[in-house]
């Protein structure tokens, strides 16, 4: 049987790994004809640089420290 920090930590794992597939599939909407200015700016912060999008996610950042600083805390509980 899996203890709790097993469990938590492959569902967070399955979580970024559905996250990064959106990611990569943001190139494709684009060309579908959706604009980046609609996009709201805690899902993706980007700039454009001489014609190459350069971009990350705030809120993915948000949940990558507080995912750190849980698997910190549990570890030394």
């Amino acid at each position: 049987m899996r203890s709790f920090t097993e469990s938590f930590f492959i569902l967070v794992g399955l979580m970024f790994l559905v996250l990064g597939l959106v990611f990569l599939l943001i190139p494709l909407i684009l060309k579908l004809g959706l604009k980046l200015e609609n996009i709201h700016p805690l899902i993706l912060w980007w700039k454009k640089i001489d014609g190459f999008y350069v971009g990350t996610s705030p809120i993915l950042l948000i949940i990558l420290l507080a995912v750190y600083f849980l698997s910190i805390f549990l570890k030394k509980g």
